[in-house]
């Protein structure tokens, strides 16, 4: 086997869960969706039939990872409380306003948690086991780069959350109706990927990551 066969054999391997994620959680809920409604579906129960996708790519992530997927998690808390929203107001607005609230929501969570341990921190260590988790905890411990790290990956998602939720509100009370799934769905992905990008690049710097291994072997010796 080829040195280049076997980097994009690796390569493939780590896409595949979130390539299957946006799957699930991204492209299916809107086909669902959209299919739905071009078949005379209602708006309500197209929406909660959106919600299929994300549950089954739960239900994956719990089967063979024993984890619970926090992305699966939000979609689907965001489908619920919508539904429910909607079938007591009968606004079908406010349950696609009600995404930005949740967003909203979860980015004052990010920065309440700035003075304490950072949002990212305590979800790197939750989903993090045996060695990993111990030098995460290490790193923590001995490493003032590493603290500034998550401390500032939290203010990031926390700021771009809470600039998310304006928009999301914004647009469930302007767009017509049926195109809201679709726009704030790809403000979301385009959101995530953002930030998500942002992350591996600003925490895996070279010059960064040498800066926390040497002030954690000088803490340990």
């Amino acid at each position: 086997m080829t040195g280049t066969h076997m980097v994009n054999k690796r390569a493939g391997s780590s896409n595949g869960p979130l390539l299957q994620s946006l799957g699930l959680n991204v492209v299916a809920p809107l086909a669902v969706f959209y299919g739905l409604r071009a078949a005379g579906v209602g708006l309500w129960w197209a929406v909660l039939a959106s919600a299929v996708p994300p549950l089954l790519e739960g239900l994956l992530t719990v089967v063979r990872e024993r984890r619970v997927g926090m992305l699966g998690v939000l979609v689907l808390s965001m489908v619920a409380l919508g539904a429910a929203m909607s079938a007591v107001t009968g606004s079908p607005r406010l349950m696609f306003a009600k995404d930005g609230w949740i967003t909203g929501v979860i980015g004052l969570v990010f920065l309440a948690t700035l003075r304490g341990q950072p949002f990212m921190y305590r979800v790197l260590s939750s989903v993090a086991r045996g060695d990993k988790r111990a030098e995460l905890e290490r790193n923590w411990q001995a490493s003032p780069t590493f603290r500034q790290v998550m401390r500032r990956l939290t203010a990031v998602w926390g700021v771009g959350l809470l600039l998310d939720s304006v928009v999301r509100v914004v647009l469930a009370y302007t767009l017509p109706i049926d195109s809201v799934v679709l726009v704030t769905t790809l403000q979301y992905v385009a959101l995530f990927m953002g930030l998500e990008l942002f992350s591996r690049r600003y925490a895996r710097k070279p010059a960064r990551l040498a800066v926390i291994h040497n002030e954690t072997v000088a803490v340990a010796s």
